[in-house]
């Protein structure tokens, strides 16, 4: 009878002991947060002036730099920048994507939950640098674009302690290059709209602070 009280308290304890951890918060998405990411990018356009850039270097390897602010544990403001370099098969000088983006996040689920997955939408400052290029094949140029566009995207938390996750997301952006110049000189008007269609992966950490 006494082992059998023994090994029924054993077991309630254990029971109880299981309920409170449960009950421990797994994870913060409030607060101010940073983050450093592994950007995997490709961009194309249907204009006729970028005519085939996009695919002499179909993707590029790059960085992201995040910082937000959680108002709560689903909503997020949030500043990035990402630099994208396609320079993996020819010996360019330059040929990156250097994008800035300034939006929000809502992030799903509660602090009771490891994984957290969310949505964020964003305007996106795009600047895109190749140099060199060439036209007729033998004069060369250092092309730079500019133009602002939309993202959007989804990915999600890995909370490794409640304050710092492991994230991966997916983002497409689009857009038009509203300021294109040859070497220094402005194009002007091309009679076409030089738009543009970005898509990035990262891959990172993010710590709150929180």
């Amino acid at each position: 009878m006494k082992n059998t009280k023994f090994y029924l308290s054993l077991i309630l304890i254990a029971c109880l002991a299981w309920q409170l951890s449960a009950q421990d918060i797994k994870s913060s998405t409030k607060g101010f947060s940073a983050n450093l990411s592994l950007v995997l990018g490709s961009w194309n356009s249907e204009s006729n002036f970028m005519g085939n850039l996009d695919d002499i270097e179909p993707s590029g390897v790059g960085y992201s730099l995040k910082a937000a602010y959680g108002i709560n544990q689903n909503i997020e403001v949030l500043l990035s920048y990402s630099r994208v370099g396609f320079v993996q098969e020819f010996d360019w000088d330059q040929y990156q994507l250097t994008t800035v983006d300034v939006g929000g996040r809502y992030n799903f689920g509660a602090t009771l939950r490891w994984f957290r997955p969310f949505l964020e939408g964003a305007i996106s400052i795009n600047n895109l640098v190749i140099d060199p290029i060439t036209f007729d094949g033998s004069t060369l140029f250092e092309l730079k674009s500019s133009g602002v566009g939309v993202t959007v995207g989804g990915g999600f938390h890995i909370f490794i302690i409640p304050n710092l996750s492991f994230n991966a997301d997916g983002k497409i952006g689009f857009g038009s290059f509203g300021s294109t110049s040859l070497s220094g000189t402005d194009v002007g008007d091309l009679g076409e709209t030089l738009d543009f269609t970005t898509v990035r992966f990262n891959f990172g950490l993010t710590y709150f602070f929180e």
